[in-house]
């Protein structure tokens, strides 16, 4: 037999509200379960960081998951994948946040490493994997299903792929059915539709979360910006019930409009592998909506220093600044 894949790699550190804001303010991880001075998890792409309290952890069993004692001596260590523009990224990120790089590393065989420390001094790795040899997957001159039974976002996904030999496939043309969307955030309803097309078609797939968050309204409609459009997908209603909401909230003014959209992008291979991608781009909502292209939202969207909202602009003005275009960017470095 040969193991699959790691699943989850463990920490230890006496100082947990330190690691959890470390992992999560600066390194960027999604917090899944915490108790209380004695542990925090994170998820992190396929696998989950498990920090523990270690004078908790070796002494008696941890009574939210009825784990034995368990522990380590001394500082740990965990490296986190990154490709070579994303090493430079770190490096400004966390120096920004005051994190000094202990090291930067040229592998003789190829590839690279930048070294920190977390708040308890274990080693935090950033590197390259090709310093294992390990293969770089690519979408380049490759089939790819597009997850989406969304004719406006199938056909922007096409054109934004179009300069890289990439066919792709609709959804629906495979007759793939769509998968309730029961996340609660934008990358788990993306993966769990990329997978599920993955899995059905048995060719990589892209899928797409989106949504426009609103500033006056907690965040809504967030990721269930598509059902305020109800079964009909009839947008202008969306965007009268979210217009109707700001004027019961007295948000006139520019300053009270301030909204954002998401895009997460999730890629999924029929092996299980999967990669996510986030773009987002802020701006301000106008009324009555201007313009007649792009879809959703658009049209009541205007980007922070533009004068057109992204209905109004020609697909090629969008896709230079759109959340999803952003998403793109970052997939094409990866996969591309």
């Amino acid at each position: 037999m040969k193991a699959k894949a790691i699943l989850e790699t463990i920490l230890y550190g006496e100082d947990i509200p330190a690691l959890r804001r470390f992992y999560e303010d600066v390194i960027g991880l999604e917090v899944r379960r915490e108790l209380e001075g004695q542990f925090v998890f994170f998820h992190c792409g396929e696998s989950m960081l498990l920090v523990f309290n270690p004078l908790t952890a070796r002494t008696k069993p941890i009574s939210f998951t009825s784990a034995p004692p368990h522990g380590a001596l001394g500082a740990g260590h965990v490296c986190f994948s990154a490709s070579t523009k994303e090493l430079e990224a770190w490096r400004k990120h966390l120096g920004g946040h005051g994190i000094a790089i202990e090291a930067d590393f040229e592998w003789p065989g190829g590839g690279r490493s930048i070294y920190c420390r977390d708040p308890a001094g274990n080693s935090v790795e950033f590197a390259e994997p090709r310093i294992w040899g390990l293969p770089r997957r690519s979408l380049r001159n490759k089939k790819l299903v597009v997850a989406s039974h969304n004719p406006g976002k199938v056909k922007e996904i096409n054109e934004l792929l179009g300069p890289f030999g990439v066919e792709t496939i609709p959804a629906a043309s495979l007759g793939l059915p769509e998968p309730a969307e029961t996340g609660s955030t934008f990358e788990a309803n993306a993966a769990l539709k990329s997978q599920a097309a993955a899995k059905a078609s048995g060719m990589p797939a892209l899928a797409d979360d989106s949504g426009i968050c609103v500033d006056a309204l907690g965040g809504d409609p967030g990721v269930y910006s598509a059902r305020w459009a109800g079964l009909a997908k009839d947008f202008a209603l969306a965007m009268r019930n979210v217009e109707e909401k700001l004027q019961a909230l007295g948000a006139t003014a520019p300053e009270k409009r301030r909204a954002h959209f998401v895009s997460m992008l999730s890629v999924a291979w029929p092996d299980g592998h999967i990669e996510n991608f986030e773009g987002q781009v802020h701006g301000t909502l106008v009324w009555p909506p201007r313009g007649k292209h792009g879809f959703g939202y658009d049209p009541m969207f205007l980007p922070e220093g533009r004068d057109m909202t992204f209905g109004e602009m020609d697909p090629d003005a969008k896709h230079e600044i759109s959340h999803r275009a952003v998403a793109f960017r970052k997939l094409v470095d990866a996969l591309f």
